[in-house]
């Protein structure tokens, strides 16, 4: 049972390649306040991970 797939093609005529997310610019229509609170809580977030992994790690140790 074989399947035939056709790509996608764009209103251009051109093929959709997909992107990962993060790999994506920021979108320069959204207000800068907007941007500003994601950067903050992306940070917020990278930081409360690198304080979890260090109380684990201190519990192991110790």
């Amino acid at each position: 049972m074989a399947e035939h797939w056709v790509p996608a093609k764009d209103a251009d005529g051109t093929f959709d390649q997909a992107k990962p997310l993060w790999l994506m610019p920021a979108d320069l229509r959204e207000p800068t306040s907007e941007r500003v609170i994601q950067a903050i809580s992306r940070w917020a977030g990278i930081a409360s991970f690198v304080v979890a992994l260090g109380a684990v790690g201190l519990w192991l140790l110790g």
